[in-house]
C-alpha cells in the first residue's frame, strides 16, 4: 500500500478524532482567505530572527503517516506556535473550537517533540483579531510523554475508520474493474464519448465535449470515469473520487440514476460498492430553518460532533444505495443531528459525490475546501456546462441595496457603525441621480469609503448576534455585507462596479464579474482531471478561455445519435425581429404561428428574447385566432407551477406553448413523442446592447479580440440552440423548426447550428 493510501493531515487528523460538542455557528464573519494570510504573515515577520514560520512536519506512527505545518516553531526557545485569525470577541468563542485549536497545536508538538528529542516543549495559541489588530496569546509547557500519548490516542481512535476506509478501498477497486456497461450495446457516439473521458482521466488532462442530445452523456461519462478509478496506478495517479457537478438541481437526480443504473446491471455478477453522497443547498438541507446553527437553539446541532461518529459509520456501512437527500436525512434522523451538516461531512469520505457547481466552485466552496485539506485526487464531471458561464458569473458577483442597511436601535455603537455606512453610502451615489436606474455609472474600483464602514459594521453586528443571536433582520445584513467585502478584496479587471440610485436615499452598488476565469482556474488545476460536457460548447475557445481552462485542454464534438430526416428546419427571413423594429414583427409572426399551426395541429412551443415580447405576440395569436389553445409561461412560477405547466402537453393535446427563449422551458425539458411537435424561434437571442453588455464587449475586445461574439452573439446562439433542442428528443422523434429572423441566414450564425440539422427551407 503507497504511503499516499496511508497519509492525514494533521489538521483532519484533529478533526475527526479530537471535536467535540455542538456545532456552533455564531454569526461571526470569519476573516477572508486574503485577510488571513495577510494576519499570519504580519504576526510571523514580528518574531525574531530563530523562529521559522510554515514549519514543515511529517511522522510515521502506527501505519499513518502525519504531514502539515506548524504556523510556527523557534527551536531555540523549544517553541510552536499555532495562529488562528478571527473577527468579534474571543471569550464568545465555544469551548469545542478551543479544544480543537489546541488539539492541532499539540500534535505539531508532539512530532516536533520526536523530531527534536526534547522532553518537553512550550506550547503557544495566538488568535488576532483582524478588524482591531488586537492579539491574544495562550501559552503553556508541556511534557514530551503527555502530548505522545495524547497523539497516539488521537491516531488509534482514527486507525479503526481508516481500516474500514482501506478496505472499502479494496472492494471498490476490485469491482470497478470489471464493471460492466448496463446495456448490450453503445449508443451512436456513446464509446467515443467513454473512451474520451477515460483517456483524459488517465492522461490527467481537462477535457471539453460537445455530445449531443440522446447520446447517453450522463452514463457515457460515469461509466469510464469510474473504470478509471479502479485502473489507476496507485504509486502515482490514483483517483480518490468523482465529483458529479451539474448547473441545475433536477440534473443530480439524472447523476444518481446514472450510478443506481450501473449498480443494477452488475448487482448479480459483481456488486459495486460505491459510497455516493448528494449535496443540497443549505436551504434545501436544512429542517430547522427558525433555529439558529448552534446548540442552544437547535437540538440537531446539540451534541452533533460527539454523536457524529456512530451516525458516519452507519453511513458508510451503506455501499449498495446511493445516500441522496433522503437518505442522509434518514440516518441523522436515526442519530438525532443535522443531515445538512452530516452531509457536508460524509461528502469527504464518498467514492461519488453529486452536487451542485457551486459546491466546488464558488468563492468558499466545501468541496474545494476539502480538496485542498485533503489533498484529493479528484475527477470533476460537469454536465450542462454551457451554463457555466453566466452561472459563474453570478457566483462572483454581488448586489447591495441602501435600504438594507437601515435599522432603529438603541445601540449606540451600532447605530454609529450603521450611519457611517449611510454616509459612506453617500459617496457612493455621487453624481447619480433618478435616470440612473436606467443608465446605472460603471467604475473601475469599489468605493472606498463604504468598504471600511461596511467593515466596521460587520464587527458591530457580530457582537450583537454574540448576544442576541435571534435578529434575523441583523443576520442578514452582515451576510450581504460579508457577501460584498469578500468580492471587494479581490476586485480587478475581471469585475466592474455598478451604481445606481432609482430616487433618495435608495442607492444601488453591484460588483458584476464579467471574466470568472481568473477565479475558476486554479479549481480546475486542482483536479487530477476535469471533463465538462454539455449537447451545445461551441466555439470551444470561448468556453475554455472565460472558463479558465487549460489552453492544451482536449476539445471534441460527438456524432448526434439522430437523422437529419427527423427534423424539417424552416428560415423565415422576411420578418425582421431586431428589437428597433420589433413592434412590426408582432403582426407577422402572429399570423406565422397561426398558419404552422393549423397546417399541422399538436403541441407547439414557441420561444421569444423576453416576456414583453412574448405577452404582445400572445395577445396577436388570440385576437386573430381564439380557438388555438395558447399555454403561456408567466414570471416566477413557483417548481409545481413549472411541473404543472410541463404537464400540460400531453400526448393528445394541442396546445400553442408560448415560453421565454433562454428561461425556465428552453433547456432541460424533454417532451417526446406526440408531446411536442413543432419548435418555433424568434430572434437570435442577443442580450441588449445597453451600457453593461457595451463595457462587456470593450473589455473582451482587449482581452481576446472577440468582443462582440462573446458578448452577444456566443450566447444568445447558445439559447436558440438550446431552445430548439427540446424537438428531437429520442430516436422516434420528428418534429418541424422553425427559426424566424434575416440573420439565420448567414453564415456565420449557420456555423453555430448543430451540423445534423438539414439544410433549412425558406419560406
Amino acid at each position: 500500500m503507497s504511503d499516499r493510501a496511508n497519509r492525514i493531515s494533521i489538521r483532519s487528523l484533529c478533526e475527526f478524532a479530537a471535536r467535540t460538542g455542538d456545532i456552533d455557528l455564531r454569526y461571526t464573519p470569519a476573516p477572508t482567505a486574503a485577510e488571513g494570510i495577510e494576519g499570519h504573515q504580519r504576526l510571523q515577520r514580528k518574531r525574531p530572527a530563530g523562529y521559522t514560520p510554515e514549519y514543515p512536519l511529517e511522522l510515521k506512527i502506527n501505519g499513518l503517516l502525519l504531514r502539515g505545518r506548524a504556523d510556527g516553531v523557534d527551536l531555540s526557545k523549544r517553541l510552536v506556535e499555532e495562529i488562528k485569525t478571527h473577527r468579534g470577541d474571543l471569550e464568545r468563542q465555544s469551548a469545542g473550537q478551543r479544544a480543537l485549536h489546541w488539539a492541532q497545536l499539540r500534535v505539531y508538538a508532539a512530532i516536533l517533540c520526536q523530531q527534536q528529542e526534547w522532553d518537553r516543549v512550550n506550547l503557544r495559541l495566538t488568535y488576532l483579531e483582524v478588524a482591531k489588530d488586537e492579539m491574544t496569546e495562550l501559552n503553556e509547557t508541556a511534557l514530551a510523554t503527555e502530548l505522545q500519548a495524547e497523539l497516539e490516542g488521537l491516531v488509534e481512535r482514527y486507525r479503526h475508520w481508516h481500516n474500514l476506509r482501506l478496505r472499502a478501498r479494496n472492494d471498490r477497486s476490485a469491482a470497478l474493474k470489471t464493471l460492466q456497461f448496463p446495456y448490450p450495446e453503445f449508443r451512436k457516439g456513446q464509446r467515443d464519448l467513454a473512451e474520451s473521458v477515460y483517456k483524459a482521466v488517465r492522461t490527467e488532462r481537462q477535457l471539453l465535449l460537445e455530445a449531443p442530445t440522446g447520446s447517453g452523456k450522463t452514463l457515457g461519462t460515469l461509466f469510464p470515469a469510474l473504470r478509471a478509478m479502479a485502473t489507476s496506478d496507485v504509486d502515482s495517479s490514483e483517483v480518490d473520487r468523482v465529483l458529479y457537478l451539474t448547473t441545475r438541481n433536477t440534473a443530480r437526480a439524472v447523476g444518481l440514476e446514472g450510478i443506481n443504473q450501473l449498480r443494477e446491471a452488475n448487482r448479480e455478477a459483481n456488486k459495486v460498492p460505491l459510497r455516493v453522497v448528494e449535496l443540497s443547498s443549505k436551504e434545501a438541507g436544512c429542517i430547522e430553518p427558525d433555529k439558529l446553527c448552534q446548540g442552544e437553539s437547535c437540538p440537531l446541532a446539540q451534541g452533533f460532533f460527539d454523536k457524529l461518529p456512530a451516525a458516519r459509520e452507519a453511513a458508510f456501512a451503506i455501499s449498495d444505495t446511493n445516500m441522496d437527500v433522503a437518505g442522509l436525512r434518514a440516518i441523522a434522523a436515526e442519530h438525532q443531528i443535522c443531515p445538512y451538516f452530516f452531509g457536508q461531512e460524509m461528502a469527504r469520505w464518498s467514492d461519488v459525490v453529486v452536487a451542485d457547481i457551486n459546491q466546488y466552485l464558488a468563492p468558499t466552496a466545501l468541496l474545494s475546501a476539502y480538496l485542498q485539506q485533503d489533498e484529493w485526487r479528484a475527477v470533476a464531471l460537469v454536465d450542462e456546462a454551457h451554463n457555466l458561464v453566466s452561472r459563474c458569473r453570478d457566483l462572483y458577483s454581488v448586489e447591495l441595496y441602501q435600504s438594507q442597511f437601515r435599522q432603529d436601535t438603541q445601540r449606540v455603537k451600532l447605530k454609529k457603525a450603521l450611519d457611517g455606512v449611510q454616509r459612506g453610502w453617500q459617496e457612493a451615489c455621487k453624481g447619480l441621480d433618478a435616470t440612473s436606474a436606467k443608465e446605472p455609472l460603471f467604475n473601475e474600483e469599489p468605493p472606498e469609503k463604504l468598504e471600511y464602514a461596511l467593515q466596521s459594521l460587520c464587527s458591530e453586528i457580530s457582537e450583537v448576534l454574540a448576544e442576541q443571536p435571534d435578529q434575523l433582520e441583523l443576520q442578514q445584513m452582515l451576510f450581504s455585507a460579508s457577501a460584498y467585502l469578500k468580492l471587494a478584496e479581490v476586485f480587478g479587471e475581471h469585475s466592474v462596479i455598478r451604481r445606481a440610485k432609482p430616487r433618495r436615499g435608495a442607492g444601488e452598488l453591484a460588483i458584476l464579474n464579467l471574466d470568472p476565469s481568473i477565479f475558476l482556474a486554479q479549481r480546475w488545476a486542482d483536479l487530477h482531471s476535469a471533463t465538462l460536457f454539455s449537447a451545445t460548447l461551441k466555439p470551444f475557445d470561448y468556453y475554455q478561455q472565460l472558463l479558465g481552462l487549460d489552453p492544451e485542454c482536449a476539445q471534441g464534438s460527438l456524432p448526434s445519435p439522430f437523422l437529419p430526416e427527423q427534423i424539417s428546419v424552416k428560415l423565415c427571413s422576411r420578418i425582421d425581429t431586431r428589437y428597433q423594429v420589433r413592434e412590426r414583427s408582432i403582426a407577422p409572426i402572429a399570423q406565422l404561428l397561426i398558419q404552422q399551426f393549423k397546417r399541422r395541429p399538436g403541441n407547439h412551443l414557441f420561444f421569444a428574447p423576453s416576456f414583453k415580447y412574448l405577452q404582445q405576440i400572445s395577445e396577436a395569436v388570440a385576437q386573430r385566432a381564439p380557438d388555438i389553445t395558447l399555454h403561456l409561461q408567466t414570471t416566477g412560477m413557483r417548481p409545481n407551477e413549472r411541473q404543472t405547466y410541463l404537464d400540460a402537453f400531453t400526448e393528445d393535446s394541442q396546445l400553442l406553448g408560448m415560453a421565454v427563449l433562454g428561461g425556465l422551458f428552453a433547456e432541460g425539458v424533454d417532451l417526446p413523442g406526440d408531446r411536442l411537435i413543432g419548435v418555433t424561434v424568434a430572434t437570435l437571442g442577443l442580450p441588449p446592447f445597453d451600457s453593461f453588455h457595451q463595457l462587456m464587449r470593450t473589455r473582451f475586445d482587449e482581452r481576446f479580440g472577440q468582443g462582440y461574439e462573446y458578448t452577444y452573439l456566443y450566447p444568445g446562439m447558445q439559447k436558440v440552440v438550446q431552445a430548439a433542442g427540446r424537438l428531437i428528443r429520442t430516436h422516434q422523434d420528428t418534429g418541424e423548426l422553425l427559426l424566424i429572423d434575416p440573420r439565420f441566414g448567414r453564415s456565420e450564425i449557420r456555423s453555430l447550428l448543430p451540423g445534423w440539422w438539414p439544410e433549412a427551407e425558406l419560406i
